[in-house]
């Protein structure tokens, strides 16, 4: 009792650090820049924690340990897909879109195509941010719930509560701090603690070889038809989420967000195998787990001494709050800058569509946790999310980047159909078929080149301005 007195004691102090953190932005937070993309000043050594914190979240920590538990090293991909695909963002887009400094998905379609795809694209991406967020304060207060022995439905609010605070409070320069802290928590609590302390209960690496079956081991071992699924939803939906869009529009410069990309990428990689580890780890310990999610916080609360599990569970926290908040950001951006200030108040000044973005971020969050609290499982409405982002707006946003001769009407038909499509797809074969994302990405694909080539070419004023706009500036 006194070292669960003692482990949530810690966890506490943590978030009522958040919220002096959310205090602290809302303070320096001078300019609509400063609260939406920091500034657009952040350096590469915080750049990599921060955006690392973004990609890496409830899915990532809890979840991934539990995948390890089920199948061992191979539940590792979902976050290999995520981190490679924020690599590519790197490798691909990223010089342009830091070129661009823009604020959101939409603002990059509407400056490329016209305001309708960026409107259209803008709710879809919004609405899978949404979901992101609802996901991530289930989890967090699935966590303290456990932790506190308090009912979920409380721990859930709470949890809420204090991500939409300091979010609401200081926007992205709140974000960018609280991730960075989170970033270091999580990090000391995985790979400094839980991680040698588990393979130290078990033998180290030959105890665990000697304890499990082969196929643990195994890089296919979840199925290479579950790796596909995860490259078609993460590796392609990471690669077009305004949460890491927003994330690199904070960058100083674009060889920060090139060269930090990859190294998120890396470093998320080597951070989905050492979560799938201490699942492993965790099935040699306590193999009669029913519900694999609680495969890892039962580890740390069952092996790991008084104050330092409660640190470690502060980093698993700190995983899904540096998620939640990003996404909660990212969806009121989008909301208030290509709904709000392009079709309500286009005059807006900066003062009061940073009350705007305050307002929407009040808003959305209390749809998050009424969400989080009555649905509880938001796994159909995170599928249909992720299924929609990826099958509509995958094409079009990277076809504006690669292909000249795209036009404001092929990308308008590839997202409007190619929603259809999707929605249409999963009525019919459910939502844990592939096939909903691979129907909607080749019809986007054949509406956007087919349309274009019918349509085009785009206005050369129009394409000119854009290729200016993502070129590297004079110096």
């Amino acid at each position: 009792m006194a070292g669960t007195l003692i482990d949530g004691g810690v966890v506490v102090l943590y978030l009522l650090g958040m919220i002096g953190v959310g205090y602290w932005g809302y303070r320096r937070s001078a300019s609509l820049d400063d609260y939406l993309v920091a500034g657009r000043s952040i350096p590469i050594w915080m750049y990599v924690p921060v955006m690392s914190a973004v990609i890496l979240g409830g899915a990532s920590t809890i979840g991934g340990a539990g995948l390890g538990y089920q199948y061992g090293v191979s539940g590792a991909w979902l976050v290999v897909w995520l981190g490679l695909g924020v690599a590519a963002i790197g490798l691909l887009i990223s010089t342009q879109l830091a070129n661009l400094k823009a604020y959101t998905l939409g603002e990059v379609l509407e400056r490329r195509f016209d305001e309708y795809s960026g409107t259209v694209g803008a709710v879809v991406a919004g609405v899978y941010a949404l979901t992101i967020a609802i996901t991530q304060v289930i989890s967090i207060g699935t966590v303290l719930s456990a932790l506190s022995g308090y009912g979920l439905t409380t721990m859930t609010v709470l949890a809420g509560v204090i991500v939409v605070l300091y979010t609401a409070l200081g926007g992205m320069l709140s974000v960018t701090i609280t991730d960075f802290i989170q970033w270091l928590v999580m990090t000391v609590g995985i790979f400094a603690l839980a991680l040698p302390l588990g393979l130290l209960e078990v033998g180290g690496v030959s105890g665990l070889q000697a304890e499990l079956d082969p196929s643990y081991f195994s890089p296919g071992g979840i199925g290479w038809g579950t790796v596909f699924t995860y490259f078609l939803l993460y590796f392609l939906g990471i690669m077009i989420g305004q949460d890491i869009w927003q994330r690199v529009f904070t960058a100083d410069s674009a060889r920060t967000a090139r060269v930090g990309n990859v190294a998120t990428g890396a470093y998320a990689v080597v951070y989905g195998i050492s979560t799938a580890v201490l699942g492993m780890i965790a099935l040699v310990l306590f193999p009669a787990i029913e519900n694999p999610d609680l495969a890892l916080p039962t580890m740390v609360l069952e092996t790991v001494p008084v104050g330092l599990a409660g640190l470690i569970l502060a980093g698993f926290i700190s995983a899904m709050m540096s998620t939640a908040d990003s996404a909660l950001l990212a969806s009121s951006t989008l909301f208030t800058n290509d709904v709000y200030r392009r079709f309500i108040d286009p005059d807006a000044s900066e003062e009061r569509y940073t009350t705007a973005s305050r307002i929407g971020i009040v808003v959305l969050g209390a749809i998050s946790i009424w969400a989080a609290v009555v649905i509880g499982d938001v796994v159909n409405a995170l599928t249909l999310a992720y299924n929609l982002l990826t099958g509509a707006i995958f094409v079009p946003v990277l076809g504006a980047f690669f292909w000249k001769g795209a036009t404001w009407q092929g990308a308008l038909s590839a997202i409007v159909g190619g929603s259809v499509v999707v929605v249409a797809s999963m009525a019919t074969y459910g939502f844990a078929s592939d096939l909903p994302i691979i129907y909607g990405l080749a019809s986007s694909l054949v509406l956007f080149v087919g349309v274009g080539l019918l349509t085009g070419p785009p206005p050369r004023e129009k394409l000119e301005r854009w290729l200016a706009d993502t070129s590297d500036p004079v110096e």
